[in-house]
């Protein structure tokens, strides 16, 4: 399964959940479910230039970033 776009015209929260839903039917790690939320980043991509690389390759961190 793929994971939608997210470019903040749905509410985070509500995109979390259906990214999530993605993520565990397909069985990704940690990494990829960081790497495929980079990929999937539109109007909010601005929040990469605030993140390490180190953590956007965590899951966790990037998503703590996002809900800044």
């Amino acid at each position: 399964m793929k994971p939608p776009q997210f470019d903040a015209t749905t509410a985070w929260n509500v995109y979390r959940r259906q990214f999530e839903a993605a993520a565990n039917a397909n069985g990704w790690s940690s990494t990829e479910k960081a790497t495929a939320l980079t990929l999937a980043l539109r109007d909010a991509a601005a929040i990469l230039q605030r993140t390490s690389t180190e953590e956007q390759e965590v899951y966790e961190q990037l998503v703590g970033h996002l809900e800044m």
